[in-house]
């Protein structure tokens, strides 16, 4: 009876350990942004019991999405507390923004999105609650919509990233015409490349044409492309192009094209090797830090 009674508290014991180290989950909370004129709501997962301020991945939905989709259609916390226990990851924390159906750049239809995450929210956030600031502790990802966002932001701003990952992104090429875009596809641009819909505004936003400048600079993040390979839309196309560009340029880049479709089935899947990827830079980082240092 003694042994088993010892038994039964181990058991709780340990439950009550996993329990603890698993991450917290805060959502739908508001962060203020003077650039957009109007708090930006937010979820975020953070890890337990921290003895330094995590890395932090910020990690954007899809078109009609919100703040809430990766946890709830994502489960996001459930994949990252298995990550960080079987030590594929670090301790990140994991931000949410709700960026609307901005397509993360500024538009008049939209408002500045692009600067207020930039200028507004990534700061805020990262005081607020502890986070790195540094580039080399920041990440961003996204699917979809999203997809396009993250890559975007993180070519366009390369010395504040050290990473970005675009799950089935929204990529395109620069367009020669408005011919080479579909009624549907305009459709759901959503006005943030012009109402009516500007080809050089597209091509102006777009970072296909950023990619050369990209081996001038000190600072250039580790890309991840993946993709399914029976996506409704036919976003594989975009990936390969894109992922082909970056190889003749020699620009760093990894690639998958997976078994799937445009759906959350595959994205709460194609994000582990996302979040396996960042957790490999990160240790090699911290590995080349202690190096140095010594």
């Amino acid at each position: 009876m003694i042994r088993a009674a010892a038994a039964i508290v181990l058991l709780l014991g340990l439950s009550a350990t996993s329990a603890l180290a698993g991450g917290k989950v805060e959502p739908s909370l508001r962060a203020p942004s003077l650039v957009l004129g109007r708090d930006i709501a937010y979820s975020l997962y953070l890890p337990q019991n921290l003895s330094s301020p995590p890395a932090v991945l910020y990690l954007l939905h899809g078109l009609g999405g919100n703040e809430r989709d990766w946890l709830h259609l994502g489960q996001i916390q459930k994949t990252a507390d298995r990550l960080i226990d079987e030590a594929r990851m670090p301790p990140m924390a994991i931000v949410m923004p709700n960026g609307g159906n901005s397509w993360y750049v500024d538009s008049d239809a939209h408002g500045p999105i692009a600067s207020a995450l930039l200028n507004d929210f990534m700061p805020h956030v990262e005081r607020v609650h502890g986070l790195r600031s540094d580039r080399v502790g920041r990440f961003i990802a996204g699917l979809s919509m999203g997809g396009y966002g993250a890559l975007r932001l993180a070519i366009m701003h390369p010395e504040r990233f050290r990473g970005a990952a675009s799950l089935s992104g929204a990529i395109f090429e620069d367009l020669q015409n408005s011919a080479q875009v579909s009624d549907d596809q305009i459709r759901m641009f959503k006005g943030a490349f012009g109402e009516p819909f500007a080809t050089n505004r597209y091509n102006q936003l777009n970072f296909f044409s950023r990619l050369p400048v990209l081996q001038t600079t000190g600072r250039i993040p580790d890309l991840f492309i993946s993709v399914g390979d029976d996506d409704g839309f036919g976003l594989y196309e975009g990936a390969v192009a894109l992922y082909l560009r970056l190889k003749r340029l020699r620009l760093p880049v990894e690639m998958r094209i997976v078994d799937g479709n445009h759906n959350w089935r595959l994205w709460r899947e194609d994000i582990i090797p996302v979040l396996s990827h960042f957790g490999t830079i990160l240790h090699a980082d911290a590995k080349t830090a202690r190096r140095v240092g010594n």
